[in-house]
């Protein structure tokens, strides 16, 4: 596989998917020239339109291992970046299992769209008997409990997630939030804090930090 060591050609694909939006043809060609380890790098070292083409491209194919590298787009200056950055990250942790078990954790999501919350519970329980340590599912387990307002069992959900991923975004936002309903102010003033290292520029997480420590004045 040709890898090469600038993002310009990767540029160039990208431009052409923003004028032809055509996915597809994005995808083939950057996978087939460049390894996921290049796209990595340039996450971090490439000017924009590269660290932009990069994580869309990670979100398109990139496997669990450039979890932590994606997650670095969380923190970068450019908004596209970073909302790119949390769409390749979902589509990375939904797939980051078998395929057997990453079509029953979609069969879970659509459950918890549905509102079927106690099958969804049900359903993401067997897959996490068969797959241990798949942080997404104890995700969405934890969101169809916090759904059902069962927050003890949806924050303990969501530290595990954490344990498997501690780039999981929504486990932290999803923890601190348990955290406020069973009044455990502190604790959640702490995951705010850790959730807004991750994201630095969303201002939601700022503003629920900045209540949270003027409530302690």
């Amino acid at each position: 596989m040709l890898e090469p060591h600038t993002g310009s050609l990767l540029v160039d694909y990208y431009e052409a998917f923003l004028r032809d939006q055509d996915i597809d043809s994005f995808r083939q060609h950057v996978s087939a020239r460049y390894t996921e380890g290049t796209l990595a790098r340039l996450i971090e070292s490439g000017n924009t339109q590269a660290r932009r083409a990069a994580v869309l491209a990670l979100g398109l194919f990139g496997s669990y291992e450039v979890n932590a590298s994606v997650a670095k787009g969380l923190r970068d200056t450019d908004l596209t970046v970073r909302r790119l950055a949390g769409d390749a990250l979902w589509a990375i942790w939904f797939r980051a299992d078998s395929p057997e078990n990453n079509k029953v954790l979609e069969e879970v999501s659509q459950l918890i769209g549905r509102q079927r919350h106690a099958q969804a519970v049900e359903l993401a329980t067997k897959l996490l008997e068969k797959a241990p340590k798949f942080a997404e599912a104890y995700n969405q387990r934890a969101i169809a409990h916090f759904a059902q307002e069962r927050y003890e069992e949806s924050a303990e959900d969501c530290r595990l997630v954490l344990e498997h991923n501690p780039y999981h975004f929504g486990a932290l936002s999803g923890l601190a939030q348990c955290q406020l309903r069973l009044g455990h102010r502190p604790e959640a003033l702490k995951t705010f804090r850790r959730a807004l290292r991750l994201q630095p520029y969303n201002d939601g997480l700022r503003e629920a930090v900045e209540a949270l420590e003027a409530e302690g004045e």
